[in-house]
């Protein structure tokens, strides 16, 4: 993770900019201060006011700059901390679209959103305020030689305050960590049953079970309620703690100092400079313990992070595949989780050949698509693709020239055009080539740039769409799983001779219930 920190010459360049930043303003807080006892001084209490003004501009002067100061590096400090989670969002995202599929099986598209974006953000947040946590060291300690200048007693009843506050709150510091970790995971919880019952609606709707799903939202919030109240609680306790210190310290360091100090002059500068600084010197010390506290509250969002970081990746080296000649399956048999075994019988296909899969539902159609496109890895027997095992040949190299199309396929909400070209290069004359070849000229006409999704476009639509996805890179072997399922005979027809005729070339393997669709094809394969 150091290098995505890190990353960058401007990242470096804020930070170190930063740090000088916070050692300028402890400087100029020195400064600040010596002014505000003189005024106090020399001019206030003897109610001398010849050239009052002058002192008195430059004390509000010196601290109007640390002001500024406070709030450019406050500017740099949010600044960092946002592009940290731009590039571990962008860190995370590369990983798990690059991670084996059988991972999204496991978990769902909610509950994986609400961690990743809540691990990045409290992350983000943790090295922001790390950051930050320089400028509070430094202020910490100009606060305390401010104190210490003052008076020496004084300053040792101020610090002597501290393992006060370090005692009272570093269990509940650890409780309140855990209560985060039990926060993310209620908060994936909601996201997840949340998403299925919007997801499900129509079904929801008639089978009027609108009870069940609300139910089950509402026991997913009635767990973050009683989180939310506990942390609350004790965060409450904390900034408290915090709180009471701030009053009875500067109270008490005062009184020491006048009692046990033989050196404290005890002038109303110096009581008012004291009475203003321990505080801020208590709440320095408070905010650079924060940032173990804060570490602490973290700690499960690193962990989940950390766990993207291992997660297994699809294998991206190998065998370079630069052309396709022909693809064979030996012995394949697939064992799912739920027992269940599906065994495909052996078939070859070469270059130009039109082969049609067929066969019962569960005879595994779909199962050998995914083997050969390496979204299936878990299983027995062979697949050689112009002689080489699937399994040592480059999956980046592989799906340059196999073309795939899946029964269901999700619309992001973007054009047509766009869902088509999905950030590949394309020109328009052969993205209007594409658009007619798949029956797609009325959906064109009829929403033009307007956004779509899954709700606005038939079964029949989102499958076209699928197929002209597949045809923007000009695959050399292309799998059709089940494309026509949701169309006429005659569109499917239409739409097929159209392929057939202008990638008379290309390898197609085609799985189609249809049995009228066997005669565009050479020969058919039965599972």
């Amino acid at each position: 993770m150091k290098e995505i920190i890190f990353k960058g010459t401007k990242t470096k360049l804020a930070i170190s900019a930063y740090v000088a930043l916070a050692v300028v303003g402890g400087f100029l807080l020195l400064a600040a201060n010596s002014f505000l006892m003189r005024v106090v001084n020399d001019y206030l209490l003897v109610q001398n006011f010849d050239g009052f003004i002058t002192p008195l501009l430059l004390t509000i002067g010196v601290f109007i700059l640390v002001f500024a100061i406070k709030g450019f590096a406050k500017y740099l400090q949010t600044k960092f901390q946002f592009s940290l989670l731009i590039r571990l969002i962008e860190h995370c995202m590369e990983l798990l679209l690059r991670t084996k599929s059988s991972y999204f099986i496991k978990i769902s598209n909610a509950e994986l959103y609400t961690k990743l974006r809540q691990s990045c953000d409290n992350v983000a947040n943790l090295v922001g305020t790390l950051l930050e946590g320089a400028s509070h060291i430094t202020i910490f300690i100009f606060y305390g030689i401010i104190i210490f200048s003052i008076d020496m007693y004084a300053g040792i009843f101020t610090i002597l305050f501290t393992p006060i506050y370090f005692f009272a709150t570093t269990r509940v510091v650890d409780i309140i960590a855990e209560l985060e970790h039990e926060g993310m995971e209620y908060a994936a919880e909601l996201s997840k049953v949340t998403q299925e019952t919007f997801g499900d609606v129509r079904n929801v709707k008639v089978k009027g079970v609108y009870s069940f799903f609300i139910l089950r939202t509402v026991a997913a919030l009635h767990k973050i309620k009683k989180n939310a109240v506990k942390s609350s609680v004790l965060e409450y306790y904390v900034s408290g703690i915090t709180g009471l210190l701030s009053l009875a310290a500067p109270l008490l360091a005062i009184f020491a100092a006048m009692r046990f100090s033989p050196n404290f002059a005890g002038d109303a500068g110096a009581i008012l400079v004291l009475y203003i600084n321990i505080p801020l010197f208590l709440g320095s010390f408070e905010s650079v313990y924060d940032q173990f506290v804060e570490y602490g509250f973290t700690k499960p969002f690193i962990r989940q992070l950390l766990e993207f970081n291992e997660l297994e990746l699809e294998k991206q080296d190998g065998v370079e595949i630069k052309s396709f000649e022909a693809i064979q399956t030996e012995g394949i048999t697939v064992k799912f989780s739920d027992g269940r075994v599906v065994t495909v019988p052996d078939f070859e296909v070469k270059i130009g050949e039109k082969i049609m899969l067929v066969g019962e539902s569960g005879a595994g159609k779909s199962t050998i698509f995914n083997i050969i496109m390496g979204l299936n890895q878990e299983y027995e027997g062979k697949v050689l693709v112009n002689g080489v095992n699937l399994r040592e040949i480059s999956l980046t190299s592989l799906r340059k020239i196999f073309g795939i199309t899946f029964q269901d396929i999700n619309i992001a909400t973007l054009s047509l055009c766009d869902n088509i070209v999905l950030g590949r290069e394309s020109n328009n004359a052969r993205l209007e080539k594409l658009i007619k070849l798949t029956s797609l000229e009325n959906l064109q006409e009829t929403k033009g740039d307007e956004m779509l999704n899954n709700k606005v476009l038939s079964g029949g639509e989102k499958s076209r769409v699928g197929l002209s996805q597949m045809l923007v890179s000009n695959p050399q072997v292309m799998l059709l799983d089940e494309p026509f399922s949701n169309m006429d005979e005659e569109l499917e027809s239409q739409i097929l001779t159209k392929i057939l005729t202008d990638y008379e070339d290309r390898a197609i393997i085609c799985i189609s219930h249809r049995s009228s669709s066997e005669f565009f094809f050479d020969r058919v394969v039965r599972l």
